[in-house]
């Protein structure tokens, strides 16, 4: 018998181990499709912003709606408008500036900057939530700053030549931008979640995206050319990238997983060297690592 209940037991933990491990792979094949998305919206210099970002967001909605129809509608309190109302206009700025920075600059100058949005939210989240920054945030906070500074940092150069470059590079400045709105467009999304349910809420939020992002992109561009096939293939792997998120926040922390998906800045930069001829992988690739290790710090210590 007690052979029998050791068996049973070795079972039960191999079992969740595996589903513990699997999160891990769902969160790199996340990580991979969004650095996919970003390496074709590169590749794709033509094109108006918002049209990009109007197909990336609406091949994303029949997942997202899947995800909520099968979970169901849930209690909703009344004060989720106030995050319908303000953030996804915000986003939506956000967004498009996102797609012309990868458009204009180099990967690397552009994708590392996303990591100050969890170091901009330690003082967004205090201002509008409440919420103050632990030890470990401020070690995290110290990693992504030197990590990112590290990105322009050359032998020889005054250490206040990387700051002026930052100001000069006009990708760099927009997606510098981009962190600071996403980290306020953050706070409402826990709000909005919150105040429903996260399944519920994304594809309320993204589908008050698309028509704002549609309205957008029929006055500066055309609505056809959402579904030409650069902007469906990219629109496709931002499916495919929240498919993968969704199965893997639904059995890890939500801080753990987004700290292994910000991999994907590292991934980006490694396509920006292969595809597009970016040189100083090795710098690069270092500051990145550096800036990862700052995020986990933030987000999982944090």
């Amino acid at each position: 018998m007690t052979n029998v209940h050791n068996n049973k037991k070795t079972v039960v933990c191999s079992v969740n181990n595996g589903r513990l491990s699997i999160w891990i792979v769902y969160a790199l094949l996340c990580a991979l499709f969004l650095a996919i998305g970003d390496a074709l919206v590169k590749n794709a210099p033509a094109m108006h912003p918002a049209t990009i970002a109007a197909g990336r967001v609406f091949f994303s909605l029949p997942v997202l709606w899947a995800i909520a129809l099968v979970n169901g509608i849930p209690a909703i309190n009344g004060d989720i408008i106030y995050a319908l109302l303000l953030s996804p206009p915000i986003e939506v700025v956000a967004l498009v500036l996102y797609m012309r920075a990868l458009q204009i600059s180099p990967m690397y100058r552009t994708l590392p900057f996303l990591a100050f949005t969890p170091l901009l939210l330690i003082i967004t989240a205090w201002v509008l939530l409440h919420e103050r920054a632990s030890l470990s945030g401020i070690i995290g906070i110290v990693c992504v700053v030197l990590g990112t500074y590290s990105l322009y940092f050359q032998r020889g150069q005054s250490l206040l030549v990387p700051l002026k470059t930052v100001f000069h590079d006009k990708g760099s400045l927009m997606m510098l931008i981009v962190a600071v709105l996403y980290s306020i467009t953050a706070n409402f999304g826990k709000m909005g979640v919150i105040c429903s349910s996260p399944a519920f809420f994304g594809a309320i939020y993204f589908t008050i995206m698309v028509i704002i992002l549609g309205i957008w992109c029929a006055c500066a561009d055309s609505i056809k050319n959402i579904f030409t096939k650069n902007i469906v293939v990219i629109g496709l792997t931002q499916g495919i990238m929240i498919t993968f998120h969704m199965l893997a926040v639904a059995i890890a922390p939500v801080s753990y997983m987004v700290a292994v998906k910000r991999s994907s800045m590292l991934i980006g930069i490694i396509f920006g060297s292969i595809f597009f001829g970016e040189k100083n992988l090795l710098q690069h690739g270092i500051a990145a690592l550096i800036i990862l290790t700052g995020i986990g710090i933030i987000s999982i210590a944090g």
